[in-house]
This record gives C-alpha cells, structure tokens and sequence, in this order.
C-alpha cells in the first residue's frame, strides 16, 4: 500500500473516530448504530467496515490512543515514582482529560465504561496505593475505606470539570484538592 493510500485510510478512520465521539455526545454507547456512525462521518457502511469490525472496536481504539498519550505524559522527568498522588502528578492529568474533553465527557458517564474505570483504579490500588499504605503500616481494610473515599471523589470532580466544558485552568482544580486535603476537617459554627 502506498503513502497516500494510507494517509487516506488514517483520515478515514480518524473521520470515524470524530463520529463516534460526535454521536456519544447525545447517545449512550449501547443504542448507536454503525449507520448513524457512517452519517456523521460522511462515508458508507462498506467503508466502515473496511476500518472496523463494529462501533466496540472505535472505543477500543480510542481508549488505547487516549490511554498511550496520558502515559506519554508520564517520563522521568516528569513523573514523581516517589510521590504518585503529588499535585504535579495530578496537573499532568488533568491538562490530558482538558485536552480530551470530548472523549472522556462521553467515555466515564457511559454504563458500560464504568468497567474500565473500575479496573484502572484497581490497578492503581494494587500497585500503587496499597503498596505504599503497607510501608506505613496501614491495615489493607482502612486502604479499601480511603481508596474508595478517593476514587469516588476524584471521579466527581472530573464530571464536574467536564460538564463546566473543563472552564477552570487545571491547577485551579488541583488548588481545590491541595485545600481539601490541607483542610480535611471543616469548623461549622452554629
């Protein structure tokens, strides 16, 4: 195949991929259709399905390229092993999810990406956190508390961002969590 068979078959399947990211704005994941797809991007079913085998292999891809771009964020010199939580850490991907907006706005309030958020946090639990709540001697229970604790909120306050069309400046997101955090305890007079 030459270049420019390819580079036209890279401009269709980003055509499809912008499609489906269009149609999840308005539709769960499970009710669109492999047609409304086509629609959207302007080509025909044969087309689509000389891409792709159906609308699960598009997210597939999609998650692995948006995945692949965060973790690119992520090198030596950028990323604190020491300190994974550090707010550097959270700026980082924060300003991925900003500059993905579209993606992740669809992608964590679908039912059925709900298993790959759960998995991801698992891993994070796993190989990050647990390990270091086991150094400071905290009792895998109390981890299963705070992770949970964590994980709910932070994936709140990323749909809040995201349905505020991602307004605020990242940092401005991680000066709420270094308040909170700094805070944990809220003085309410009566």
């Amino acid at each position: 195949m030459n270049t420019k068979n390819n580079q036209r078959s890279l401009e269709t399947r980003g055509r499809i991929k912008k499609a489906l990211l269009d149609t999840l704005e308005r539709k769960d994941i499970l009710d669109i259709t492999v047609s409304e797809v086509c629609q959207t991007a302007g080509i025909n079913r044969s087309t689509f399905y000389s891409h792709y085998d159906g609308i699960g292999e598009i997210m597939e891809e999609l998650e692995m390229e948006i995945a692949a771009n965060l973790f690119k964020r992520f090198n030596s010199e950028t990323y604190d092993a020491n300190h994974p939580f550090s707010m550097d850490n959270l700026t980082f991907v924060l300003e991925h999810i900003r500059e993905k907006q579209l993606f992740y706005r669809a992608y964590l309030v679908q039912s059925t990406s709900q298993r790959q958020v759960d998995w991801a946090f698992s891993q994070l639990l796993e190989q990050v956190v647990r390990p270091i709540m086991h150094k400071i001697h905290v009792e895998d229970s109390a981890t299963e508390y705070y992770f949970t604790f964590f994980k709910a909120g932070l994936i709140a306050v990323i749909l809040r961002w995201l349905q505020n069309d991602c307004q605020e400046d990242p940092q401005v997101i991680v000066s709420y969590f270094k308040n909170m955090l700094a805070h944990p305890t809220f003085d309410v007079k009566q």
